[in-house]
């Protein structure tokens, strides 16, 4: 991984300076890092084994390599479907194709495990079978007009299409910069965030949406009650909310909480709160950690980060009792909604961070953790080897903290016996990642 062309004697790499390349393995993040006349330069748009044309660009510590030219191609180079995904920071994989995104996504999450001295065999990788149209999230930034915020930049791509988002978010992009074009909203200067979440039944779909700015809104001279009034007669849209200057939420238009049908089931889903973006793998996923579970109808579960209960209540028809761990009070609330409406009797739902509200748990046969991208919390990890429950059902959106928790969990006597990678995130270096633990029976 070195500059084929030298860098003036003395100078080092000069701001600009174009410089020939060959690619070598991806970091974790999509990007990949080389060195060039003594300076780590990070590499974006490349494929390893490709050589390419850069433009350095940065400063001190931090240069990146803009590619000029593709000299030699990798065989998993594809053209990128969006017009502005040089500008957008969404999907930093357009240029590979399916199967390319699927193989580095694995090497990544291999390299990771095994610089931790952890086992790296993947027993099978879950693609999307259309990798387009996927997302049921997104947030958008109004401005002058509405889009998505540019790549290590606050400024907004203008957008009224993008191939990655469900129908109905391309939709309302495109009357949201109408309206802004036609004066009937005002430039907010891209502080004002509208939260955009699909819901409702898979042949019903609509949009609740999530007003996050109450400064802009302030500053922009306009009525809370008209911006709610004119979203909520757009096309599609269900329900709007906002959040104000405490951080709480409260509904404009609309319920607060929203049916959203995952795997023929309907969990109630408030505004604001966490949920997968890909509806469409889900029920595989779902059905993936019942599975690992392998419960016989008597064993105590814990669902960790629980969220709106997604796992902890699909398995509560599995199990003798459910404990599910949230911190945020109205994702619980939806929680309860949904036993309610299940008719589940056996589930505990408890608000509170999973570090302290997982010490007071005595019996735990079962745990299923789907903790955000910072991974667990080094108390909960103590906590639950303590405890020793017969399995733990990981699911991460992070594989660099996985490994990092994974390997905490070897050391303290257990082992991987199944690992799985669910390309939930197409187009993007990210993938979910779904393994068991199991108490180790050696020693």
């Amino acid at each position: 991984m070195g500059g084929r062309k030298q860098s003036p004697a003395g100078g080092g790499t000069r701001r600009g300076e174009r410089v020939d390349i060959l690619l070598g393995k991806f970091d974790r993040d999509g990007t990949i890092p080389v060195t060039a006349a003594g300076r780590r330069i990070q590499i974006e748009g490349g494929i390893p084994t490709e050589t390419v044309r850069v433009a350095i660009q940065g400063q001190g510590n931090h240069w990146r390599g803009r590619i000029v030219a593709v000299l030699d191609r990798a065989p998993e180079r594809t053209t990128p479907t969006c017009p502005v995904v040089d500008l957008c920071g969404g999907c930093e994989w357009q240029h590979l194709n399916q199967a390319g995104q699927l193989q580095h996504k694995a090497a990544i999450l291999r390299r990771l495990l095994s610089a931790r001295r952890l086992p790296t065999r993947i027993d099978d990788i879950v693609p999307m079978p259309d990798p387009w149209r996927y997302r049921v999230r997104a947030q958008i930034a109004l401005g002058s007009h509405a889009g998505f915020r540019e790549l290590r930049s606050k400024r907004i791509v203008r957008l009224t299409a993008c191939p990655v988002v469900h129908p109905l978010i391309d939709r309302l992009l495109e009357q949201i910069n109408r309206l802004l074009k036609l004066g009937d909203l005002p430039d907010f200067g891209g502080k004002l965030i509208l939260h955009a979440q699909v819901v409702g039944p898979e042949d019903d779909r609509r949009l609740q949406l999530l007003l996050d700015g109450p400064a802009a809104i302030q500053a922009a001279g306009i009525p809370l009650e008209e911006i709610a009034r004119l979203l909520g007669r757009l096309r599609g849209v269900d329900s709007v909310a906002d959040r104000d200057l405490q951080g709480a939420i409260r509904p404009l238009i609309g319920d607060l909480f929203a049916p959203v049908d995952v795997a023929g089931r309907a969990y109630f889903l408030p505004a604001g709160s966490f949920f997968q973006s890909n509806l469409q793998l889900l029920p595989e996923l779902l059905g993936r950690v019942s599975r690992l579970a392998a419960l016989s109808g008597s064993e105590e579960v814990v669902d960790l980060y629980a969220g709106i209960g997604l796992f902890g209540l699909a398995l509560s028809d599995q199990a003798g009792h459910v404990t599910a761990i949230e911190i945020d009070p109205l994702a619980i609330e939806a929680a309860r909604r949904t036993a309610r409406a299940w008719v589940r009797a056996n589930v505990e739902l408890i608000a509170a961070p999973a570090e302290d509200a997982i010490a007071g748990l005595t019996r735990v046969d079962r745990v299923i953790v789907d903790p955000p991208r910072t991974g667990l919390d080094q108390r909960v990890i103590e906590t639950l080897i303590a405890r020793e429950p017969a399995a733990i059902i990981y699911v991460s959106c992070n594989p660099a903290t996985f490994a990092r928790d994974a390997s905490a969990f070897v050391r303290g006597g257990y082992a991987i016996e199944h690992l799985s990678l669910f390309d939930f995130y197409p187009q993007t270096v990210h993938v979910e990642v779904v393994a068991k633990l199991v108490r180790s029976t050696s020693g």
